[in-house]
C-alpha cells in the first residue's frame, strides 16, 4: 500500500459515497409509494412496476459497493484491503448491477412500443440486453487479463446501446403526452448526455491505457492466470495520480442512466 493519501480521493469516495446512500433512500421512498398505491393501482401495472423496483434494487447496491469499496479492475487497485475489494468481486457486482440496468431500459422501452404500436422502438428492446451481455464479456476479458482493449469494446458497445434507446425513444416520443412526454424527454437528454460522455471521455480514456500498454509491450495475463491474480492481487492505493482516471467511470452510469421503475 502507498503511504500517500490524497485530499481529491478522499473528497471523490466520499462524494461516491454520498450519492450511493442519497440513491438507497430514493429508492426507499420510491418502494415505500408503490406499496402505498398497490390497492388503487391495476394488478398488470403493479406486477411491472414491482419488476423493475427489484431490478432498480440490485443496480442501486451494486454501484454503493462500488462506491463505498472502489477499486479499477484492470489495474487491480482499491482503497481498502478486504476480500471484497478484489477486481473478482468487483467484475461480479458490476455484470449483475449492468444487467438489472439495461433490462429495466428494455422493459421500458418495451412498454413504451407497445403503447404507440412502434415497431422499431420494440425491435431496439430487443437487441439492447443481447448487446450489453457481450459488453460484458469484454469487461471480464479486460479483467482477467489487464488488456484493455476488452474495455474498449465494451464501452463502445455501451455507446451503441445508448445510441439506440436514443433512437427507440425517439421514435415513440411523438406518440406520448403529459407525464410519458415529459420522462421520454428527460431519456432523451441523459442518454444524449451519455453517448457523448462515453465517446469524448470513456473509450478515448481505455484506447490511451491500451496503446500505452502496446507501445511499452506489456505482457498480458492469460484467461487462467487473470482468474487467480483477480482473486489474490489487490494494490491499495490512494495516490490522486493511481485513480485520476478510474475516478471517472463508477458512478456516471447510475447518474445519467439510472432509475427506480416508475416511468411508465
Amino acid at each position: 500500500m502507498t503511504n500517500d493519501t490524497s485530499t481529491g480521493v478522499i473528497v471523490w469516495w466520499t462524494a461516491l459515497s454520498v450519492v450511493s446512500l442519497i440513491n438507497i433512500a430514493t429508492w426507499a421512498t420510491v418502494a415505500a409509494r408503490l406499496r402505498r398505491d398497490k390497492l388503487f393501482t391495476p394488478p398488470g401495472e403493479y406486477s411491472a412496476r414491482r419488476q423493475l423496483l427489484m431490478l432498480s434494487l440490485l443496480f442501486v447496491l451494486g454501484c454503493a459497493f462500488r462506491s463505498f469499496l472502489p477499486r479499477a479492475e484492470g489495474q487491480r487497485i482499491c482503497l481498502y484491503d478486504s476480500a471484497i475489494s478484489s477486481a473478482m468481486w468487483g467484475r461480479w457486482v458490476a455484470t449483475v448491477a449492468e444487467l438489472c440496468l439495461i433490462t429495466q431500459w428494455a422493459l421500458v422501452l418495451a412498454h413504451y412500443a407497445k403503447v404507440t404500436r412502434r415497431r422499431a422502438a420494440r425491435a431496439v428492446s430487443l437487441v439492447v440486453v443481447p448487446l450489453i451481455a457481450v459488453a460484458e464479456c469484454f469487461s471480464w476479458y479486460t479483467t482477467l487479463t489487464t488488456n484493455f482493449i476488452g474495455s474498449v469494446i465494451e464501452e463502445s458497445t455501451w455507446a451503441l446501446t445508448g445510441t439506440l434507446l436514443i433512437i427507440g425513444f425517439a421514435v415513440v416520443r411523438p406518440s406520448t403526452r403529459g407525464l410519458r412526454r415529459l420522462f421520454v424527454n428527460a431519456t432523451l437528454l441523459l442518454q444524449t448526455a451519455y453517448v457523448i460522455f462515453m465517446c469524448t471521455v470513456d473509450v478515448p480514456m481505455y484506447w490511451s491505457r491500451w496503446t500505452a500498454d502496446q507501445a511499452r509491450g506489456k505482457q498480458y495475463l492469460t484467461l487462467a492466470e487473470g482468474w487467480q491474480d483477480c482473486h489474490r492481487r489487490r494494490v491499495v492505493t490512494r495516490r490522486w495520480d493511481d485513480w485520476k482516471d478510474a475516478r471517472l467511470t463508477p458512478n456516471f452510469r447510475s447518474s445519467v442512466t439510472g432509475g427506480h421503475g416508475q416511468g411508465r
